[in-house]
């Protein structure tokens, strides 16, 4: 259940005792209840939000500035909540929840530093391949028993097609799938871009040929790749080529 509205007296000592989130957290659910437009807000019509939110974080990120990362974080820390209380509301779960789930997780998955106990080893390795060998077992222990077909190696679908297309490229290479050879890239290819301006010129002048031809490259991209990748059955596990997370 929601958690109660108090009257604005009460509100008023609580807030002295609560913490900052304890008070945010009161807060939105005020305006869940009395507000009429966040009171309409479902998971679908949030969606949206989310995404913008994401990307402000990441220009706050560009811009190298403090003040305005963190409160870009607290917006998308906003859908986060609203999210939550969401569920709350329909009896599923509530930002406790989230929090032990996403906490018994990292447990899980940084067993070089917890041990089965939750406890901190006495060495920890800071060997990185290691590291990433430890989570992307842990990950692999977390699915036996439950397989299932992955549209696009168990990447977000919502990723933009560039970001999808090098992270499943990546994917693929480091598995030693057949769907990833040396004549994805011709040698013509490889002469024209040799750094990181030579490829932005490439980009560039591929997108602008897309506009002259009428075509959306977003979209592009993203249809060859569902025609090439598709769903897969843990086609990019492999125990000598460790996730990126």
């Amino acid at each position: 259940m929601p958690w109660a509205v108090p009257d604005f007296a009460s509100m008023v000592v609580m807030a002295q005792k609560q913490t900052p989130t304890q008070q945010l957290i009161q807060t939105i659910n005020i305006l869940r209840e009395k507000c009429a437009w966040t009171a309409a807000l479902t998971h679908e019509s949030l969606r949206t939000y989310l995404i913008e939110e994401s990307y402000e974080v990441l220009d706050a990120i560009s811009e190298n500035n403090p003040e305005l990362l963190k409160e870009e974080l607290g917006d998308l820390y906003f859908q986060v909540l609203l999210h939550a209380l969401i569920e709350d509301e329909q009896g599923n779960f509530g930002i406790e929840d989230i929090s032990q789930t996403l906490n018994e997780k990292l447990l899980r998955r940084n067993q070089h530093v917890f041990d089965a106990d939750g406890e901190v080893r006495h060495f920890i390795t800071d060997d990185v391949d290691e590291i990433i060998r430890v989570w992307d077992a842990a990950k692999q222990a977390e699915r036996q028993g439950k397989p299932k077909a992955r549209k696009n190696a168990g990447l977000p679908a919502g990723l933009p097609s560039l970001t999808l297309a090098q992270k499943l490229l990546d994917r693929h290479t480091r598995a030693g799938s057949d769907k990833v050879d040396d004549q994805l890239v011709s040698h013509s290819v490889r002469e024209r871009i040799t750094d990181e301006d030579t490829l932005a010129a490439e980009l560039l002048a591929l997108t602008a040929r897309a506009e002259e031809l009428g075509l959306d490259a977003e979209s592009v991209l993203r249809v060859t790749l569902s025609k090439r990748y598709g769903s897969e059955i843990d086609a990019t596990i492999s125990p000598k080529s460790p996730s990126k997370r």
